[in-house]
């Protein structure tokens, strides 16, 4: 059973983690594909939560975040958000730099 609690234990034990629709190498979402695709060019470790393998993980996930969609990207414990916000802060740079400070840390 998921709760924030454990929802707050992963994130804060993993540098990079995704909460997706899907796996990594099986995403089943889009968005979700895409995120994975984006952090991956990164080179850096990486989790991925899938929401479907447990009913309690998406309404603890939401309750954790304040977030109501997927995927859910969180590096360095921070919420950055999801496909589309990763992606424009991969092209401004500045998810180079999170990841940078979070590996650094």
């Amino acid at each position: 059973m998921w709760n924030s609690e454990k929802i707050q234990e992963v994130v804060e034990s993993n540098k990079i983690v995704i909460f997706a629709k899907g796996t990594k190498l099986m995403p089943m979402c889009g968005f979700s594909q895409h995120a994975i695709a984006i952090v991956g060019r990164l080179g850096k470790p990486f989790e991925v939560v899938n929401i479907f393998d447990d009913p309690s993980i998406r309404p603890a996930l939401i309750e954790y975040s304040k977030w109501p969609t997927t995927p859910q990207v969180f590096v360095g414990g921070e919420l950055l958000g999801g496909s589309d916000i990763v992606e424009e802060m991969m092209k401004d740079g500045e998810l180079q730099k999170k990841v940078e400070a979070a590996f650094a840390g």
